[in-house]
């Protein structure tokens, strides 16, 4: 036993959580705020923009050096385990932009770090492309050599060389266009309408479903098969930087719950003849395309089309010349159908697709035809990826928690049926990064006291080469400890994690800062995983005397898909009971302060705060929200609709899950964080809700960041507010 088993013990009143034999408190000293806000931060830089070649042979990242943070971008070779550099940032960056001409902040940032936007592999693992300035850049690694392949204006995006190799592809402006790559005309797949997207993800495709390219070349390079957005009927929401003597306006495409999303159709444009066929799928305002890519033969694209309601899901295969299509299998749910990763297609054109048909998320194996063969896996746990495949060994890899959701580690399994083994086996969290072929893979380590390390994996060999190894912190930290109480049920038992001050006293009353989520299908708050500067600063309040705690709720990902629908139609309602069992848990323990308890969380668990303060207003002493949704009305249509339908077929759930609604109930302190240019959760969330308080007469406090977005980044941004939110706690706990 060590410190990591969960203690499921009912503990007695005035008992602190029994610690595991040998362990120890330990804690953190001499650092401030700012050292934790500031970059690189206390863990140092990290390998990032990960890439494999194609052929799986090299694994390129860039790697930041101090002092000066520019970034050189190193090749690792799989098969000797050794590094090398392969662009220095000195080269990058005569390549690229002054950052200051740079608008977007985005870009600017990128380029800042690493002297370019970013880097993609060529088809044949022989070459490099870049946007730097504007343009796409192709680096040749046999001749070292640097030649700018593009010469159009405008500001590229998600450039793609064709598998061949001879067209260069990009989206500027929504439109794709394509060109040879040694120079000739540019083209474009569609005319250029007003507010339709070729090519081009709009923002609820990108953040719901999580697509990352809207075209893709088919494997013979004859053909590009692109999604087309047509935004007309999307409502627009003005995003105003307040900065400029005359304030300027973005205008953003977002579909509210309940209004008009964009009618997306796939296209296939034929290089030889610039002819587009649409395939006859999707193309309609109540259903949404959310996969597409082409069969490995290259024969047919497929595309995944799930209903507004989001309670069905086909796979569909069509024939680019005609765009006739034939379904290959279907997934159906009373409540919501998730979509996971694209389907798996085999040489052989079987393909391999995920699905919760028997409660739990699992992947199963189905003939080229659409006929299920196998289940994969089976046991009462949800696959969290499929991380590759091994065709040659007929081996397939998964990620998935392993005690609870603690650990997060890689498995593997026959296509040909069995059970799975665990690949990885150290406690903590393992985040995959497989090789094409499975052949290899990067495994990012961490746990809740150990920054990431990253390691190389040869499966081949089984070679292990340590890429970067977890930093040495300067300072000791406090470890927390994980738990399971009871939810508001008395039958299922959530996870928590606890930390208790050094020098812990059982005969002293302590107060209590809480923190939680409360969304569905989230990785979920209570793991056994590094969480960097959250953690540091959770770090020094329970060096000041706070008892830092956070558990889940029934809705978590790791229980099974039915037991997470019970969420449906009931945003707040079910998360505030298992946090309420969670107080009484808490209250329990004398060495708690029963009057000292608060409550904070970002995003939907911003929400959740003001939610908890609103509709049990007796039970916190204060609460922190940042960035919170305060009217579901106001939110997305993709995520806010899978829960909770739409406002005019389910008025009373939105009623009851609304803290604009329930604001004259607020009576303790509530502190508001926004940004005003959140293009997530919009600033418009915190006007309504500020309106409603001033109405009421309501406590509250509001903290805004000017032109910051949801995640409110930056080292004095987020210094500002960590400040903050230690002042308020001081004051509203001690």
């Amino acid at each position: 036993m060590n410190y990591r088993v969960i203690l499921t013990i009912v503990l007695s009143a005035g008992a602190a959580p029994a610690l595991a034999h040998g362990a120890k408190f330990t804690y953190a000293t001499g650092y401030s705020i700012a050292q934790i806000c500031a970059r690189p931060g206390p863990s140092g830089y990290h390998p990032t923009q990960v890439q494999w070649s194609p052929d799986g042979r090299y694994l390129t990242y860039f790697l930041r050096h101090a002092p000066s943070g520019r970034a050189n971008l190193y090749r690792l070779d799989v098969a000797s385990g050794k590094a090398a550099l392969l662009l220095s940032s000195h080269r990058l960056a005569g390549a690229a932009a002054p950052p200051w001409t740079i608008k977007n902040a985005i870009k600017r940032n990128r380029v800042t770090r690493y002297g370019v936007d970013s880097y993609h592999w060529s088809p044949e693992s022989n070459a490099l492309t870049f946007v730097s300035h504007g343009q796409i850049y192709l680096y040749d690694l046999a001749t070292r050599a640097i030649t700018q392949i593009t010469h159009q204006p405008g500001d590229k995006r998600d450039p793609q060389l064709s598998p061949n190799q001879k067209w260069i592809s990009y989206v500027a402006d929504g439109v794709l266009y394509y060109s040879a790559v040694h120079g000739g005309t540019v083209h474009r797949v569609a005319a250029r309408r007003s507010e339709v997207l070729d090519g081009e993800l709009d923002w609820v495709y990108r953040e719901e479903l999580g697509l990352r390219s809207g075209y893709a070349w088919s494997p013979d390079s004859r053909r590009i098969a692109f999604l087309q957005f047509d935004e007309r009927p999307v409502r627009t929401f003005p995003i105003v930087n307040y900065l400029h003597n005359r304030p300027r306006i973005y205008a953003q495409k977002y579909p509210t719950a309940g209004t008009a999303n964009p009618i997306v159709r796939l296209g296939v444009l034929t290089v030889a003849t610039g002819r587009v066929v649409w395939m006859a799928m999707a193309g309609t305002p109540d259903t949404y395309l959310a996969r597409f890519g082409w069969l490995r033969d290259g024969t047919r694209v497929f595309g995944e089309v799930l209903n507004r309601a989001q309670t069905r899901l086909e796979l569909l295969s069509a024939d680019p010349r005609t765009g006739r299509v034939r379904r290959l299998a279907r997934q159906t749910d009373p409540a919501w159908v998730g979509v996971g990763a694209s389907p798996y297609f085999l040489r052989t054109g079987q393909f391999i697709w995920s699905g919760a048909q028997d409660g739990w998320t699992h992947l199963y194996l189905y003939t080229r035809n659409g006929r299920l063969i196998r289940r994969l896996t089976r046991g009462n746990y949800n696959v969290l990826a499929l991380d590759g495949v091994n065709e040659r060994k007929g081996v397939v890899y998964f990620s998935r928690y392993r005690h609870g959701p603690l650990d997060t580690e890689l498995y593997r399994v026959s296509l040909y049926g069995g059970k799975a083994v665990p690949v990885t086996r150290r406690p903590g969290t393992h985040v995959i990064d497989m090789g094409p072929g499975g052949r290899a893979f990067l495994d990012t380590y961490s746990n809740v006291v150990t920054p990431p390390a990253f390691t190389l994996v040869n499966l081949r060999n089984g070679r292990r080469t340590l890429i970067q190894r977890a930093a040495r912190l300067p300072f000791r930290l406090q470890k927390p400890h994980f738990i399971t109480i009871p939810s508001a049920s008395g039958h299922t038992r959530l996870y928590a994690r606890i930390t208790l001050p050094p020098h812990f006293d059982p005969h002293k009353r302590y107060p209590v800062i809480m923190y939680q989520y409360g969304g569905p299908d989230v990785p979920p708050s209570v793991r056994d995983v590094w969480r960097g500067a959250f953690f540091l600063f959770s770090q020094r309040m329970a060096q000041r005397g706070f008892v830092m705690f956070a558990t889940d709720n029934r809705a978590a990902t790791y229980f099974s898909h039915r037991a997470q629908t019970r969420v449906k139609f009931r945003f707040g309602g079910l998360a505030l009971q298992d946090q309420l069992a969670a107080v009484h848990w808490l209250k329990r323990h004398a060495w708690v302060n029963p009057r000292r308890i608060g409550i904070w969380g970002w995003s939907f668990g911003g929400y959740m705060t003001a939610f908890a303060l609103t509709h049990a207003p007796a039970v916190w002493r204060a609460g922190i929200a940042v960035a919170p949704v305060t009217r579901w009305q106001d939110y997305d249509t993709i995520y806010t609709e899978r829960y909770m339908g739409t406002p005019q077929q389910h008025p009373a759930s939105y009623a009851a899950s609304s803290v604009v609604a329930a604001a004259q109930h607020l009576e303790r302190p509530l502190l508001i964080v926004a940004g005003t240019d959140d293009n997530n959760v919009h600033w418009q969330n915190t006007v309504q809700l500020v309106h409603a308080l001033i109405h009421w007469n309501r406590p509250y406090r509001l903290l805004i960041f000017p032109n910051k977005t949801h995640g409110i980044s930056g080292p004095t941004a987020r210094t500002d507010l960590f400040t903050a939110m230690a002042h308020f706690w001081e004051r509203h706990l001690r």
